[in-house]
């Protein structure tokens, strides 16, 4: 079905997708088979029981080593497919309750548990450290771009970075665009998802489908950027045929992305030394709304 999307050249695995039954040279077979590549492999712990209290912030040594051992087997999978990047959603990493957990020492226990992935994947394989507010856990750990990048720096290690989502960008009460500056200029933006939603829960809509304007400026950061790597779909097209969301979406950005051929980014420059934001919104004005 990924494969009839126009626009369409890669898909993310995840490392759950290879089982006994479908080992990984079969998932190589089927990828190359429909013309698709690997953008890279996604750890998620969301719907594993076994780490429905934590996972690499788990306290009890044989449960953080088994979510440990899944982050290498990513690794693992993302070189036998040729991708160069795993993520590593710390979804189920986090709080709930005042007093719930020793804050200090849960930091600690996660970093101690991505530096051992970073090493078991340097130095061919980016591991990246996707953020979010909430959901599941009321508090994720690593829940801003601001954490995010603090814990990459705690890490220091050349191949760690941030995988960036747009709508968890807006959830945690940041514009994406100026998150996506703040990653660059520190050469930590791995990985670019996209999806859109109303800000306070993660609704995984088509991305371009609510917030044009920072979608926009988001991509324009990107393209200053000359950023290299996919723009990731993540979305849950309930209610829809999934092709034809997608189809969509990938419209979208392509729209977008085509609109930022008519912006003179040195007027832009020019306007914004100004700090008076109706000569940015002229420019962005012509350029969205006009012809």
């Amino acid at each position: 079905m990924a494969a009839k999307i126009k626009g369409l050249k890669a898909v993310e695995v995840a490392q759950t997708d290879v089982t006994t039954d479908f080992p990984v040279r079969e998932l190589k077979r089927v990828l190359k088979e429909i013309g698709l590549l690997c953008s890279g492999v996604s750890v998620n712990f969301v719907q594993d029981k076994r780490f429905v209290l934590s996972a690499f912030g788990h306290q009890h040594p044989k449960t953080r080593n088994v979510a440990i051992e899944e982050g290498r087997k990513a690794a693992d999978i993302a070189r036998q497919l040729g991708a160069t990047e795993v993520t590593l959603r710390l979804y189920t990493d986090g709080f709930d309750y005042p007093f719930h957990v020793d804050y200090a020492t849960h930091w600690n226990t996660v970093i101690s548990s991505i530096k051992t992935i970073a090493k078991y994947a340097s130095p061919d394989i980016n591991v990246a450290i996707a953020y979010k507010p909430r959901e599941p856990r009321k508090y994720l750990t690593v829940a801003s771009v601001g954490k995010a990048l603090s814990l990459c720096q705690e890490i220091a290690m050349k191949n760690v970075g941030v995988a960036m989502n747009f709508s968890h960008a807006l959830m945690a009460g940041e514009n994406p665009a100026e998150s996506i500056a703040f990653l660059t200029r520190a050469n930590k933006l791995f990985q670019m998802y996209f999806s859109d939603s109303y800000r306070l829960t993660d609704d995984m809509l088509m991305p371009g489908s609510v917030n044009m304007w920072e979608l926009l400026e988001a991509l324009l950061y990107l393209k200053i950027a000359r950023f290299k790597g996919y723009a990731i779909l993540d979305m849950l097209p309930h209610r829809m045929d999934p092709c034809h969301a997608c189809q969509i979406a990938v419209g979208n950005l392509s729209i977008f992305w085509k609109k930022l051929e008519k912006m003179d980014v040195a007027e832009l420059r020019k306007a914004q030394r100004t700090l008076d934001a109706i000569e940015s919104q002229k420019i962005i004005r012509r350029v969205m709304l006009q012809g």
